[in-house]
C-alpha cells in the first residue's frame, strides 16, 4: 500500500531528495520500510530515507520532519507516506471499526497546492491504545474517559494553539482534517475549538475504517480536495500527543476517490480471515541469499528490463540479447512502465491459494516490454484481453525467516467516457 501511495505522488516521475515512511505496523522491527518504498520506486541511491513509527501521529511527525528539512535548506522535494495494516482483537469492536489504507503527500517549495501557515506538536505519555513487540493484536481502553482525557484534549489543546500562532481565529478556518478513534468524538473537538461540524473530514473513517498513522494523512488529503484557493485548513494528528498544521490553499487538489473492493473479494467473513492469515501462517518459501538478491534487485525490485537501440524493443527480464533484431551491442538497462493491458491471461485452479482461480496474466506494458505476474483486487469473471492494469507490489510466499514481495497487476478503473453536447 505505501508503495502504491508513493508512487501515485511521482507522476511526473520527478525524484525526491527524500522518502520518510511511517507505519505503526511495519513488516520488519529492523529494517528499513522507506528504503525498500525507496527502491520499489527506483529512487536514486543518494535519497535520504527514515522510518517513523511508535505512534498513531507518526505521519503527521514525518510531514512535519519534512517541512522542517524544506525550512532549512536541506531539503526541497520530500515524499511522505504513512500505512497501517491494522490487526483487530477477533470478536472486538475493534474488527467492525479497524481498516487497512496508505496515504502520500508531496513538500516541496514550488508548484504547491497549499502552503503552510503554522505547525505545532504535543507530547502525551497517555496509556489508552497500544501493542507491545510480543502482540498481534492492538490494545486499548474503551472509554468515555480515555476519549475525553487521551484523544479530546490533546487535539483541543493543540487545535487552540495553532490559531494562537497563525494569529486566526476559528470562524477562519474553512476545512478541519481530524483523526479520530470515532466520528462523534471527532465533532466534539470541533465543537470546543469552534467550528463547525460540516466543515470536519475525518479520513473516510465511515467507508474505510480506522486506519491507524494512515488516517491523519487520509483526512488532510480530503481536506485538500475539498478547500477552495485561499481557505485555511487545520490539520491534527493524533497518537500520544498530537501534530498539527495550519495550511493556506493554494489550487485545489484533486477529487480523491476510495472504493471498496472487499465487498467484491471477499463472499464471506471466513475467506477473509483466511486470505488474511494465509501468508502469515505460510512459510514454504525459500529462502533468497543476499548475493541473489543483490544480482536481481534491479530487475525484480526496481523492475529494469533491456531496450535495444537498434531497433527500439523493450525486453523484460534483462538481457544481453535482443529477441527481435539478435543485437548483441548498443543494449540497455531502462525502468519498466508500471502501466498496460492484458495480452493474455489463464485460470489455474490448482495452485495453493486462499480463493479460486488464481489468475496469471501476460501484461503488455505500455512503451514495449511484456510481464507475467499474478493479478489481484479483480474478480476472476470480468478479466479479459485488453484490459487495462497496472503493476503494484504484493507480498508473497513467506520464507520461514524473510518476507517475500513481487509485483502483480491490478485493474486501473477509467474514467467514464464524456457524452458528446
Amino acid at each position: 500500500m505505501a508503495q502504491s501511495a508513493a508512487w501515485r505522488v511521482m507522476a511526473d516521475r520527478r525524484r525526491p531528495d527524500r522518502l520518510f515512511a511511517a507505519s505503526t505496523s511495519p513488516p520488519y522491527w529492523q529494517r528499513s520500510m522507506a528504503s525498500q518504498i525507496a527502491a520499489a520506486c527506483d529512487l536514486e541511491f543518494t535519497t535520504a530515507t527514515a522510518d517513523f513509527g511508535g505512534s498513531l501521529r507518526s505521519g503527521f511527525s514525518a510531514l512535519r520532519a519534512g517541512i522542517e528539512a524544506i525550512d532549512v535548506g536541506a531539503a526541497s522535494d520530500v515524499i511522505v507516506v504513512a500505512s497501517d495494516r491494522r490487526d483487530p482483537e477477533p470478536e472486538s469492536a475493534d474488527e467492525l471499526a479497524f481498516g487497512d489504507a496508505a496515504a502520500a503527500i508531496r513538500l516541496g517549495s514550488q508548484r504547491t497546492i497549499a502552503d503552510v501557515v503554522a505547525h505545532a506538536s504535543r507530547s502525551d505519555d497517555f496509556l489508552d491504545e497500544w501493542r507491545r513487540d510480543s502482540d498481534t493484536h492492538v490494545h486499548g481502553y474503551s472509554s468515555k474517559y480515555t476519549l475525553s482525557r487521551g484523544y479530546e484534549a490533546n487535539v483541543v489543546a493543540l487545535g487552540k494553539a495553532l490559531l494562537a500562532q497563525a494569529g486566526v481565529k476559528a470562524s477562519d478556518i474553512a476545512v478541519a482534517a481530524l483523526n479520530t478513534p470515532d466520528p462523534r468524538t471527532a465533532m466534539t473537538c470541533a465543537k470546543h475549538l469552534g467550528i463547525a461540524p460540516e466543515h470536519v473530514c475525518d479520513g473516510f473513517s465511515a467507508v474505510v475504517g480506522i486506519t491507524g498513522a494512515a488516517m491523519p494523512m487520509l483526512a488532510l488529503a480530503q481536506a485538500l480536495a475539498a478547500a477552495k484557493p485561499d481557505d485555511l485548513i487545520l490539520a491534527i494528528g493524533y497518537g500520544d500527543g498530537a501534530d498539527g498544521f495550519i495550511l493556506r490553499s493554494v489550487t485545489p487538489a484533486a477529487p480523491l476517490e476510495i472504493t471498496e473492493p472487499g465487498a467484491l473479494l471477499y463472499p464471506s467473513y471466513s475467506v477473509y480471515r483466511k486470505s488474511r492469515n494465509f501468508l502469515r501462517d505460510d512459510s514454504r518459501g525459500p529462502e533468497i541469499s543476499n548475493v541473489l538478491w543483490k544480482r536481481e534487485e534491479r530487475q525484480n525490485v526496481r523492475l529494469h528490463g533491456t531496450k535495444c537501440m537498434e531497433c527500439g524493443t523493450m525486453q523484460f527480464p534483462l538481457t544481453r540479447v535482443c529477441c527481435r533484431c539478435r543485437a548483441t551491442e548498443g543494449l540497455l538497462e531502462a525502468p519498466l512502465p508500471r502501466t498496460g493491458s492484458v495480452f493474455t491471461f489463464t485460470k489455474d485452479y490448482l495452485y495453493d491459494a486462499p480463493m479460486q482461480p488464481t489468475v496469471m496474466v501476460v501484461v503488455d506494458l505500455d512503451g514495449g516490454g511484456r510481464f507475467l505476474c499474478q493479478m489481484t483486487d479483480c474478480d476472476e469473471r470480468e478479466v479479459r484481453i485488453g484490459m487495462p492494469v497496472e503493476l503494484v507490489l504484493r507480498r508473497m510466499r513467506e520464507s520461514a525467516q524473510n518476507h517475500s514481495y513481487y509485483w502483480k497487476c491490478r485493474p486501473v478503473k477509467q474514467a467514464p467516457a464524456k457524452e458528446n453536447a
